[in-house]
């Protein structure tokens, strides 16, 4: 179950962001979502009604797009709207995947952008305009289902969503989890140009700086303060991080062509329990 507050000015479109970002959790275990609840919060003495039909059309467009139904839901009187769904699914062979299964020599790729957070901050500030964040909306609007059958296809051993806790704090919550460490080269990480610019002028959310406060202390880097807090930007509806065996490289970057899926080989896992930015 997740749920978020309005990102994006078109109502239709944060719908469907809102809707791709709860179905992420399914895909990230490896698996196939079926039905949804809607958990709604909706100001109805100060918003339209013809508001909330919009958001719901682009939920349930990207539903469908998921192959997922609809089956009812819950709606609570709030000031500030919010969006969600509870997401239920199946593992077709009866195996998933959890943050639990890395291992030291393993690979650690990544299937969508980083910096989100930092663009919608920017939008809200009128700072940046909808033109100016097409990549990145099109990328919330992209659903994990290639990602999720190319981290199946390749045997991966960890995987999880990148969302709130930005890519650094999901990333420790696998180190966590499987008693291992992460060595990440930031220039590989894939990150919009926009959200670097805008990163660079002080510009983040506050959820940034409370990720990077989670890490801080398993953190081991000498780059500037704003490359960190680059990765530690909460993400809404971001890509996959998964580990895999190193003999596995080629076939990943071969199944992700076959799928038209983007990934990015990231870092490695390592024995040390921290997370080695450099």
């Amino acid at each position: 179950m997740d749920f978020i507050t309005p990102i994006l000015n078109d109502p239709y479109l944060w719908g469907a962001v809102s809707a791709a970002n709860s179905l992420s959790d399914i895909y990230a275990m490896g698996g196939k979502p079926l039905t949804a609840l809607a958990i709604v919060g909706f100001n109805s003495c100060e918003l339209e009604i013809g508001v909330f039909r919009e958001v719901m059309r682009g939920a349930v467009d990207k539903l469908k797009e998921a192959r997922t139904v609809l089956l009812g839901g819950h709606t609570v009187d709030d000031k500030e709207p919010k969006l969600g769904f509870a997401v239920w699914g199946v593992c077709p062979k009866g195996e998933y995947i959890t943050q639990k299964g890395a291992r030291p020599g393993q690979l650690l790729f990544l299937t969508k952008p980083v910096g989100t957070g930092i663009i919608v901050k920017a939008l809200k500030e009128g700072l940046l305009g909808m033109k100016d964040i097409e990549d990145a909306v099109g990328n919330m609007l992209r659903l994990n289902d290639r990602a999720a059958e190319l981290v199946v296809s390749v045997g991966a051993s960890a995987c999880t969503d990148v969302t709130g806790f930005g890519l650094l704090g999901h990333g420790w919550n696998i180190c966590r989890s499987s008693g291992v460490g992460l060595r990440i080269r930031k220039e590989s990480v894939p990150a919009y140009e926009e959200a670097v610019h805008m990163v660079k002028k002080g510009v983040f959310p506050k959820g940034a700086e409370e990720n990077l406060r989670f890490v801080r202390a398993n953190l081991r880097t000498d780059l500037k303060r704003w490359e960190v807090i680059l990765l530690c930007d909460p993400v809404t509806s971001g890509g996959l991080l998964f580990t895999v065996d190193r003999d596995k490289e080629g076939d990943v970057f071969k199944k992700a062509e076959s799928l038209g899926e983007e990934v990015w080989l990231i870092g490695e896992v390592i024995d040390e329990p921290i997370i080695e930015l450099f």
